[in-house]
């Protein structure tokens, strides 16, 4: 997904590149001003692939263009910078971001506790071996890692912190530069490719991964139908995915490019459902955001209450 996800960001990273400033036009009515949807390229954006794709968002009078960007942490940064009106990412990308900026998520749309794994190098038998660890640095990758230490109750101390982007943790795993890192897919898939192994998922470590739609307060201030009309446009998107998964596949291959194999693969760890924020989910929030500032990650603590904004997502979506 992460921040950390975000929250919370792949088949080929060349392939990323390559479509990282393509969009996607969803006709609408004349009278609609156009929203900016800033997404990454990752199948756990796959319910807002086919949404647009689909005309979902034009059915509930909406005018969407999507933003395809490399990773939901460019989206989110895009929101900040008043580039685009609306954005998906992890709940910790989205918390990142609140510390620095106007940025209020008003919408679950996706979760998983499978979806980030653990990757390790030949050798590694058991977390208690890992004396290299790779991470991106204020992520999801950063905060299941710091989980996994302290359930296995490993001294952080004696780990080296490897940091990196994504893209470069399978080849720094190959060189033996890392032992091991816990990242989104593909990343962990592509460690098997140069002879690494999977140990473990988010799960084990007790965090399941949130993916929000986020804006800014003063747009959904100014707009609140429109944001409404979001949800129930990614809930519709939902309902069918989990009717057919087959066409998250399609969307997904349809938006990154990735092959329809590999996207059916990856998409089997995403559960596609959209939800208001919990209190379970709140709750997991604010350890992601004490962990975000306790670690120097941000200069400043992410207000949850003030972030995480309900009011936005029907009774009747998400069942």
């Amino acid at each position: 997904m992460m921040k950390l996800f975000s929250g919370m960001a792949l088949v080929l990273f060349a392939a990323f590149s390559l479509n990282a400033s393509a969009t996607t036009t969803v006709p609408a009515s004349a009278n609609q001003e156009e929203i900016r949807f800033g997404v990454g390229l990752d199948p756990a954006f796959s319910p807002i692939y086919y949404a647009a794709q689909n005309g979902l968002f034009e059915k509930e009078g909406l005018n969407v263009k999507l933003q395809l960007l490399a990773q939901a942490a460019d989206a989110a940064d895009a929101i900040v910078a008043g580039q685009n009106q609306v954005g998906g990412g992890s709940e910790s990308t989205i918390l990142t971001r609140a510390t620095r900026g106007d940025v209020q998520a008003f919408a679950i749309y996706g979760k998983s506790d499978r979806y980030i794994k653990l990757a390790v190098r030949k050798g590694i038998e058991k977390p208690q071996d890992i004396k290299k660890f790779g991470v991106v640095p204020g992520s999801s990758s950063d905060f299941v890692s710091r989980q996994l230490i302290k359930q296995y109750g490993m001294d952080p101390s004696q780990i080296e912190w490897v940091k990196a982007a994504p893209p470069e943790f399978p080849a720094l795993l190959a060189r033996g530069d890392v032992d091991a890192y816990f990242l989104w897919e593909p990343w962990p898939t592509r460690a098997l490719s140069v002879g690494g192994t999977i140990l473990l998922n988010s799960g084990d470590v007790g965090y399941t991964y949130n993916m929000l739609a986020a804006s800014t307060k003063g747009w959904l201030d100014a707009n609140p139908d429109q944001a409404r009309a979001i949800v129930r446009a990614l809930n519709q998107a939902c309902v069918d995915i989990r009717a057919d998964p087959e066409k998250a596949v399609i969307a997904t291959q349809q938006a990154t490019k990735i092959p329809l194999d590999q996207a059916r693969k990856l998409l089997q760890d995403v559960d596609c459902v959209v939800s208001d924020f919990t209190p379970e989910a709140l709750a997991m929030y604010e350890e992601v955001a004490d962990f975000q500032y306790n670690n120097g990650g941000v200069s400043k603590r992410a207000d949850v209450p003030a972030t995480m904004r309900s009011g936005f997502v029907p009774d009747n979506v998400g069942k």
